[in-house]
């Protein structure tokens, strides 16, 4: 047990020294502190990727070395927080929030999940490409000044569809079908209907109703 408690404190035991990276490959980092060059791997809890000139600090001991932290660093070369695997960031009690002065951005090329009780989004101008894209809700209130749409194809499938506008223009190059089992229009002042050739046909009956009926 003795001999156990022993070797542990050998292998646990720790020298610090600052240095400066040298030279990178991948997971390793070469660090040239005053006692030599080190080839150093980068502690878990060291989340700032050490570049090529930074000062770090080292820590040398039994099962090799590692960069504990980034101290100094010359230049505007960003800050890169790289963790080997997952990185989860959790705040049960508070808020997290991610303030940046010139830009934020979220790059995966793969999935990009949002759950919350609550999305807001507010912003002065945005743009939205998306290759194919389902929305599923159960209501959708929109007010907005002015819309624009653009598409080689629209369909719409609803059970109800009730418009009420102030005024409607429908300019339609080539042509038009209305399908439906009752079709009905009511127009308080006049209906004008003007064309070259104008066909109304009915399999019952056709009717004819005003106070005045001019023909030709």
């Amino acid at each position: 047990m003795r001999d156990n408690l022993a070797r542990q404190r050998v292998e646990t035991f720790a020298t610090q020294e600052v240095g400066t990276v040298i030279g990178a490959m991948g997971r390793s980092f070469q660090v040239r502190v005053g006692s030599g060059d080190y080839a150093a791997r980068r502690a878990v809890s060291c989340l700032v990727e050490p570049a090529l000139g930074d000062r770090v600090l080292l820590a040398l001991h039994e099962g090799g070395c590692h960069v504990l932290a980034v101290l100094d660093r010359d230049g505007d070369a960003p800050a890169r927080l790289v963790a080997d695997g997952d990185l989860e960031v959790s705040a049960p009690n508070g808020r997290f929030t991610v303030t940046a002065g010139e830009g934020v951005r979220l790059v995966t090329p793969a999935e990009a999940a949002v759950a919350a009780g609550t999305v807001r989004v507010a912003a002065a101008e945005g743009s939205l490409a998306v290759g194919a894209m389902t929305y599923v809700g159960e209501q959708l209130v929109a007010q907005v000044h002015r819309v624009k749409t653009v598409a080689r194809s629209v369909e719409s499938i609803a059970g109800r569809w009730v418009q009420r506008l102030d005024r409607a223009y429908r300019f339609i190059a080539e042509s038009e079908q209305v399908r439906a089992q009752y079709y009905e229009v009511k127009a308080r002042a006049a209906v004008n209907i003007k064309a070259e050739a104008t066909l109304v046909s009915s399999g019952e009956l056709t009717k004819i109703d005003g106070g005045q009926i001019h023909l030709g």
